[in-house]
């Protein structure tokens, strides 16, 4: 998915200087920090950025606030504008402030944010082949993805521009020096050793092959789960209180429960991703792979048994 970055541009000072070398080995481990979805002997898929917020906190309030105006709109229609109607210019004045609660608060909180979210895709996979040494970027609708190859490929750390303390990896196409196009892969973090680390596991599957790092996987087992359930939303929701919350889940359950609906509301009402016909003639994999691992239909699975007892 797009990060969001300007086009027609130079990458900044910034930008140039957390350039990562495909073939400079980081000083971490590699770890895919539950950003993988598909792995196998001729590509991986990740998770775009903009997974961990479909349907979190912002969308939550907007569609509660969103619901609370149009509820609001009703009201005053029972109460104040029908038992008062005196057939003159006030009639209109109040008519109109029903409008705006019922219509127009709805309409405008569609333009700014919900259409963004509902009815688009659960989530915007990045493809790595190493056979073909190309990565793929999925976009939806007629363009459907494109292609860079990876020796031609910009990685670089990027930075949040109203929260500087998120990082993520980053990925310009770049063209007579100027940006074409910027994606996010995988998941934001406060740590860029984090993003360092899922740099290095994306460097290794690229440079020295899948068997360099499917032990890095635990229990070759993926955690991430892309199928939109309403237990994968409440194991997301609960993950993303982080360990030192996770004991208190049961008393922010009010809180929690909201979230929950709101999540699985907006995944529930997407697309899933179909890569288009000639990614996929690229990304043929053998039936007989030894590395292809089974996608994850429940979020870490383990840590959710556990969880639930």
């Amino acid at each position: 998915m797009d990060a969001g970055i300007s086009r027609g541009r130079a990458l900044s000072a910034k930008e140039s200087a957390s350039r990562l070398d495909v073939h400079a080995v980081q000083s971490v481990a590699p770890a895919e920090r539950s950003c993988l979805v598909r792995f196998n002997s001729t590509y991986i898929d990740l998770i775009d950025r903009r997974f961990r917020l479909r349907g979190m906190v912002s969308s939550t309030v907007v569609l509660l606030g969103t619901l609370g105006l149009f509820l609001l709109g009703f009201f005053l229609l029972f109460t104040l504008v029908i038992p008062n109607l005196e057939g003159d210019g006030w009639d209109w004045v109040m008519y109109a402030m029903v409008a705006a609660c019922v219509i127009g608060a709805p309409v405008l909180f569609w333009q700014i944010t919900l259409r963004y979210e509902f009815f688009t895709y659960v989530w915007y996979p990045t493809r790595f082949n190493r056979r073909n040494r190309t990565v793929y970027f999925f976009t939806g609708g007629k363009e459907g993805a494109v292609s860079v190859r990876w020796d031609e490929a910009v990685f670089y750390i990027g930075r949040g521009t109203s929260e500087e303390f998120l990082c993520d990896l980053r990925c310009s196409i770049i063209e007579d020096h100027v940006v074409k196009r910027t994606f996010a892969v995988g998941h934001y973090f406060d740590d860029e050793l984090k993003i360092r680390a899922i740099w290095e596991f994306l460097r290794r599957y690229m440079e020295d092959g899948p068997a360099e790092v499917v032990d890095t996987i635990d229990g070759r087992q993926m955690n991430l789960s892309v199928v939109p359930s309403l237990r994968n939303c409440y194991l997301f929701v609960v993950a993303s209180l982080g360990p030192a919350m996770l004991s208190a889940r049961f008393i922010l359950m009010p809180l929690l429960l909201p979230l929950v609906f709101c999540r699985w509301l907006v995944l529930r009402s997407c697309r899933m991703p179909v890569w288009p016909q000639w990614v996929e003639e690229e990304c043929a994999v053998d039936a007989d792979d030894p590395f292809s691992l089974v996608e994850a239909d429940v979020m870490a699975q383990e840590q959710a048994d556990a969880s639930s007892t």
